[in-house]
């Protein structure tokens, strides 16, 4: 991703719609040059998607890696409002990771605590940039 890129702000409407309950799709590049595409729980406050994961995963790691990622965000109730977002990782930290988990769960599940951790899984939080955002035509008017 080039440097030049500045933050995207987005609109009103459009951090109402990542407000509401759906996960992301993201793409990440592999070492290998392939793609890797999940869907992850998000969050998005203060201008940054945060994200969550395992340190074990892979998909932390290649994100780490690339330092880029590719977000689709599609209204699972219309197919034809989305947006896809750019992104660039800007921190990731294990500091509080467990219990931003938990605030996921609690979105995702409204289950207070995370109910998937595993025995000695460390977390981390991964905060992306949006640089640039592409709309659905028509969905934001």
């Amino acid at each position: 991703m080039g440097g030049d890129l500045m933050p995207e702000p987005l609109t009103d409407k459009m951090t109402a719609f990542l407000n509401e309950v759906f996960p992301a799709v993201i793409a990440l590049k592999r070492p290998n040059g392939s793609i890797q595409v999940i869907p992850v729980w998000f969050e998005y406050r203060d201008g940054y998607f945060w994200l969550n994961s395992a340190t074990s995963r892979r998909w932390p790691q290649h994100l780490q890696k690339a330092g880029e990622v590719e977000m689709l965000l599609l209204d699972p109730k219309d197919m034809f409002r989305w947006l896809k977002v750019r992104g660039r990782l800007v921190e990731t930290t294990t500091k509080g990771a467990a219990e931003h988990i938990d605030r996921l769960s609690l979105r995702y599940t409204g289950n207070p605590k995370y109910q998937s951790y595993q025995p000695g899984e460390q977390r981390i939080t991964l905060k992306v940039e949006p640089v640039r955002v592409s709309p659905s035509w028509g969905s934001w008017e």
